[in-house]
């Protein structure tokens, strides 16, 4: 039996972390597959039993204590550096932390280790000296082969005042990378895959395009009217659904969005939003806006995508985001701006609108468009797209398949 232990900084949260814990759920139904998370953060520990799901800390080594004692920790000079400007940025992490995930006795017996979202959590320049085994690498945003930044738009807006430290991040992470040889790198979309192929970190290894996968199980098709009534939502009006953890991050777009909104002259449809809204992100009074903090419950999720006519992501700079999957699965029409992996799935007038520019003239537009009914979509249509992309078997066949050609080094 194979050993895989898969490393993410964390399991909630974030969409990198449900995505590869999804996997790795996935991956556990399989026989010949032992697979293992390394995860920061503290879970409900059945929970944690159930999954196989191992919590890491920094240690208590004399050491390690002496140096948190004084602040003479990597997690303290990164924070130094960052807190010296206001920030500018939606998020931004080092090359080095406190952990050493290569010393714990599950990363050592592992057949293969499988990174996931691993800043704040891997310390580059040991564990890429110190790991012997095959590493495969699902990338979820650009900040492995980046330098601080994860998104290329916040790297852009801080040259003047942190090009020397993202420069300096950058050059630990290609020379700590580099080091090692057997490194596999999995893009869950081309425009990811092309990126990192021409980065100087990465480019040098194999890379494989696998998208991330949902078990479709989780994800019954629901009767629309019936999911409305229980939404509350006016089942005469067209409804929209926008996801996120929060709705004030300017890369996804949502800012933007209720921008938009908010500038339409009409109200003749409805916003369920799901997220931690700050209080300058609200909708007019004229418009009924169901507004859910978090949700937690796959079924309820389930159930407001079901509720919806479209599904909004505004993202400005997005890799494969999980509510484009989830949306389809629910048979439900996805708008977004052309970027990312969304430009590769998001097909107009067959599974959603696709819009070219960027800007909420042409938001509006397209919303409009949308309420005018200049688009007539077949939700079975979309959710057959989502069972023959997205399934978590064919994801998990692929990985499995990947797994073993470099366990018998074919690859």
């Amino acid at each position: 039996m194979m050993k895989t232990v898969h490393i993410s900084t964390g399991i909630t949260g974030g969409g990198a972390g449900i995505a590869a814990l999804r996997l790795h759920r996935s991956l556990m139904k399989h026989a010949d597959i032992q697979s293992e998370f390394v995860q920061r953060f503290p879970v409900d520990p059945e929970f944690a039993a159930i999954n196989n799901i191992y919590t890491a800390n920094t240690g208590r080594s004399f050491m390690i204590r002496a140096l948190k004692r004084y602040n003479l920790h990597a997690e303290h000079f990164h924070r130094v550096k960052l807190n010296k400007y206001p920030p500018n940025y939606e998020i931004a992490t080092f090359a080095t932390t406190s952990y050493r995930l290569e010393q714990l006795p599950i990363i050592k017996e592992a057949d293969i280790i499988h990174l996931h979202w691993v800043s704040e959590f891997l310390n580059y320049p040991t564990f890429f000296k110190n790991v012997k085994q095959p590493v495969v690498w699902t990338l979820h945003d650009i900040n492995p082969f980046a330098g601080m930044f994860h998104f290329e738009s916040d790297r852009l807006k801080n040259m003047d005042t942190y090009k020397k430290p993202d420069e300096q991040t950058r050059k630990i992470k290609t020379r700590s990378i580099n080091r090692k040889d057997n490194i596999h790198i999995v893009c869950l979309s081309e425009w990811m895959k092309k990126k990192s192929e021409a980065s100087e970190a990465l480019g040098r290894y194999p890379h494989y395009l696998i998208p991330n996968g949902l078990d479709l199980s989780d994800y019954p098709v629901m009767d629309k009217t019936a999911a409305k009534q229980k939404a509350g939502v006016n089942c005469g009006l067209k409804t929209f659904i926008i996801v996120g953890a929060q709705l004030g991050n300017i890369q996804k777009g949502f800012p933007l969005f209720f921008d938009t909104v908010n500038k339409m002259n009409r109200s003749d449809f409805q916003l369920i939003s799901i997220g931690r809204l700050p209080d300058n992100l609200k909708v007019g009074n004229n418009i009924n806006h169901i507004h859910f903090e978090k949700i937690t419950e796959i079924p309820e999720l389930n159930s407001l995508y079901s509720a919806a006519d479209l599904t909004i992501i505004p993202s400005l700079e997005d890799n494969l985001p999980n509510v484009m999957l989830e949306s389809f699965a629910n048979g439900v029409p996805v708008m977004s701006f052309s970027n990312g992996g969304m430009a590769e799935h998001v097909k107009t007038g067959e599974n959603g609108i696709r819009i070219n520019e960027t800007g909420v003239k042409p938001l509006m537009q397209s919303l409009e468009d949308f309420l005018d009914n200049k688009y007539a979509f077949d939700s079975k249509a979309i959710r057959d797209y989502a069972v023959n992309t997205f399934s978590d078997t064919l994801q998990t066949e692929r990985y499995i398949r990947l797994y073993k050609d470099i366990s018998n080094n074919k690859r």
